[in-house]
């Protein structure tokens, strides 16, 4: 027992100077920002990309109008972008007068009852993706206030990216301390972490309120995951994993207000079964992909602390693996880089004080992020604790070529991932778990395919095609049969595990697999 405690010890000092390298070495990489300013400025006279900027809006009527305005303003060449507005069931003016205004194409989506950010915004993407000669996409949210040089920024530092997430400044009407600590903190993580880890070619997790995106990378990933914050990181995982790294830009600048502020923090408890099921991931793909693991785990003020000096003490006062003196540098180590970067930030000695107060605000919120400490706040508020899983089983065929097998599979999406079990009477073959259920039901596929099994579906038939679907788990499709047999112009709407009495074996699978991704 001794001995798994003191190798635990080790793990989390190990874990500690790690933490405290890359906050060093992040405070270093921000300190060369002006990078961004005279890269900017070197490409400020390069042929404009054709983009196409997507506008979500839900009862934004205040906001949405300047943002158009100022979308007709900018110092940008009005042919080589087109703006297109989705209202999702608003039950304000923004209609009417977004049409009196002009310069945007309008889509009205959800006539009962809101669909949602993710499934509107992939409803229109599915339509959009066929355009010829576009560059890129721009997704804004409609509570956005933009200058008019924000479409030249993008244009100037997309130049060798793929995906850039832009910068969000706040709006503070009303100065209350709070707001104070909320505007400070922000300013501190955009311009030391996110510049520094930008600057060192590292990944920024995906903001859907200010996102650019290539449309060659979209024609590859094939979908967008907008639902939350849990879904942007488990999408920006989707991204680096294939070798996409959206890299954070200063200069793209967006502004909200404070009431808007979001503490972009996804659960921890979805975090670490995020990066439990990714590790399986971590020896086939590239180093960026494993350091994102990594940054994802990267802890809070509070939970470092803990460790460092708890390992401190240990190590000081009895014999340890790692010798105190060298915490004892890492911890000088961590402080020096930590006053250097109230320099690099800028943030002025008024606004120091807040900073300094954010650790405890944050105090007041750890408890919403700890799982156990959740669950017993959802029974407590008779919240359901499968609330977040959701299971459908569905009858599919096997074949062997002769015979035909009656089966099931059951479909599972559970804490923001999902997999798929085949059961054949007793036997049971479950796929591991899988950002995209296209991945997971191809697992099971591929599977049955080494025991000379065929599963008679639509993602195994010859006829079928992928399309976009409203989130990464990519289930929808055409089905081709009626074109091919001319009994149809259209192809016929259906899903991955649907099956019909013409199924046709897909020699060659059409399906693109995540784990195979290049550039």
């Amino acid at each position: 027992m001794v001995n798994i405690l003191i190798n635990l010890l080790v793990l989390l000092a190990v874990y500690a100077l790690i933490f405290c390298v890359y906050y060093t070495v992040c405070v270093i990489s921000s300190s060369r920002s002006k990078k961004f300013l005279l890269k900017q400025k070197y490409n400020a006279a390069v042929n404009p990309n054709n983009m196409i900027v997507i506008i979500y809006a839900r009862n934004n009527e205040s906001t949405i109008v300047p943002l158009l305005e100022a979308l007709n303003k900018q110092n940008y060449p009005k042919d080589n972008f087109q703006t297109h507005i989705i209202l999702d069931h608003c039950t304000d003016n923004s209609s009417n007068i977004l049409e009196f205004i002009g310069g945007a194409k309008i889509w009205r989506v959800g006539e009962s009852a809101p669909v949602g950010k993710d499934e509107a915004v992939s409803w229109i993407l599915e339509g959009l993706l066929s355009y010829q000669n576009v560059d890129a996409f721009v997704f804004l949210n409609a509570d956005r206030y933009i200058d008019e040089n924000f479409m030249a920024s993008i244009n100037a530092n997309l130049q060798g990216e793929n995906i850039l997430v832009g910068s969000t400044d706040y709006i503070v009407r009303t100065k209350s301390l709070l707001n104070k600590i909320k505007t400070t903190y922000h300013s501190y993580i955009n311009r030391v972490f996110d510049c520094g880890r930008s600057l060192l070619g590292l990944a920024t997790v995906v903001d859907s309120d200010v996102f650019v995106i290539r449309k060659e990378v979209l024609d590859k990933i094939q979908c967008v995951d907008f639902k939350d914050i849990n879904s942007e990181l488990k999408y920006t995982t989707l991204l680096v994993r294939n070798g996409f790294i959206p890299k954070f830009c200063p200069l793209i600048k967006t502004y909200t207000s404070i009431e808007n502020f979001q503490d972009r923090k996804p659960s921890v408890s979805f975090k670490l079964n995020l990066v439990w099921h990714c590790l399986s991931l971590l020896f086939k793909s590239n180093l960026k992909f494993g350091e994102f693991l990594m940054n994802i785990l990267a802890p809070n003020f509070w939970f470092f602390i803990l460790i460092y000096f708890g390992v401190f003490m240990f190590s000081y006062n009895y014999y340890f693996a790692i010798h105190y003196g060298v915490i004892s540098f890492a911890g000088i180590m961590v402080a020096l880089a930590f006053i250097s970067s109230l320099f690099i930030s800028k943030l002025g000695s008024k606004n120091i004080p807040y900073l300094m107060l954010y650790p405890l605000y944050s105090f007041l919120k750890i408890f919403f992020h700890v799982p156990v400490i959740g669950t017993i706040i959802n029974k407590l508020t008779n919240k359901n604790n499968d609330e977040n899983k959701e299971s459908t089983t569905v009858d599919v065929y096997v074949t062997d070529g002769k015979n035909n097998l009656a089966c099931k599979l059951d479909l599972i999406s559970e804490s923001g991932l999902v997999k798929a079990v085949f059961r054949f009477k007793k036997k049971k073959y479950s796929s591991s778990s899988q950002i995209r259920m296209v991945d997971a039901i191809k697992e099971v596929s591929d599977k049955l395919n080494e025991h000379g099994f065929r599963i008679k579906i639509c993602q195994s038939c010859g006829y079928f095609n992928l399309k976009m679907d409203g989130s990464t788990n990519m289930v929808k499709g055409y089905c081709n049969r009626v074109v091919v047999q001319k009994e149809s112009n259209e192809p016929l709407d259906t899903v991955l595990w649907n099956s019909c009495p013409y199924f046709v074996p897909q020699e060659v699978n059409k399906i693109i697999d995540i784990n195979n991704f290049r550039d």
